[in-house]
């Protein structure tokens, strides 16, 4: 008779930000409030497909929309707005279950910030692309005035790992340095699935952008619009038992759901499936 084995949990959990926590691609909207929403959101989804290196893509980005400071704000405020179902209850309850989370992102980085900041992740946890601003740009001279600093517009972005496709895995590294711990990542862009081979467990994200060469290279793919697979996955037998009772059992409960529909979450491991099957067999109670 086989051994029954159990699915384990994961302790640092990694987030991409646009189309994964948030359904919106930062630049994108940005483009769109310039009105150039077809040139760039081309130039992005090349990149995320994995037909172009975000590197060829991402500085021509910039210099089509030369966002303000103010305009990063208003992206800030969309991230939130544009949240993927069930993403601020499945950060919180990680976090409950003293869970280290992280954003890693090919966004930039001010209002990736923001956005984290809000779900409750500091700001030593996140990662995204700095922009250098044109001081002398906008009304600078109103040093006196908070708000016409907000007219100050981009000038440069910080050549950093996040600006090629193959980077996350070195942000990936820079972040774990000695913690201890499983790690799992969740992401819908090829430059996630670069991080595959750095964490125990890669997740692909289809509930925004469904990309085939992510979902094929995943070892878990969810399919559906909502994040609470992901606490399941993370969490495991034992993070169901500990949520029991809490706030966050809702949310648990609707991730094992999903899990268990072959349509909502393809597992790409005969082993992984049959080890979550076996922790969560479909028709029994939670703990």
């Amino acid at each position: 008779m086989n051994a029954i084995t159990r699915w384990t949990s994961f302790d640092l959990i990694f987030f991409d930000c646009d189309s994964t926590l948030s359904a919106i691609e930062g630049v994108d909207e940005l483009a769109r409030l310039k009105g150039k929403e077809w040139r760039v959101g081309l130039l992005t989804q090349k990149a995320m497909n994995g037909d172009l290196d975000l590197r060829e893509v991402y500085g021509k980005r910039l210099k089509a929309i030369r966002p303000t400071r103010g305009q990063l704000t208003q992206i800030e405020q969309m991230y939130w707005d544009s949240m993927v179902p069930d993403a601020a209850e499945v950060v919180a309850a990680l976090h409950y279950l003293g869970k280290k989370v992280f954003i890693i992102s090919g966004g930039l980085a001010e209002p990736v910030r923001g956005f984290g900041k809000k779900l409750g992740v500091p700001p030593e946890r996140v990662r995204a692309v700095e922009l250098e601003f044109n001081e002398l740009s906008g009304e600078w001279w109103k040093y006196y005035d908070h708000s016409a600093q907000t007219t100050t517009s981009y000038l440069a972005y910080e050549d950093s790992p996040l600006t090629i496709s193959a980077g996350k895995p070195q942000i990936v590294k820079e972040l774990t340095g000695e913690q201890w711990g499983r790690k799992l990542f969740i992401g819908d862009g090829m430059s996630d699935l670069h991080t595959k081979g750095n964490v125990e467990l890669f997740v692909g994200f289809g509930g925004v952008a469904r990309r085939e060469k992510v979902e094929s290279g995943s070892d878990v793919y969810v399919a559906v619009n909502s994040l609470a697979p992901i606490l399941p996955l993370a969490a495991g037998e034992l993070g169901l038992t500990a949520l029991h009772g809490t706030p966050y059992e809702a949310v648990m409960n609707k991730g094992i759901a999903l899990c268990q529909d072959h349509l909502s979450v393809g597992f790409h491991n005969a082993l992984l499936a049959t080890t979550f099957e076996q922790t969560f067999p479909a028709g029994e109670p939670s703990a």
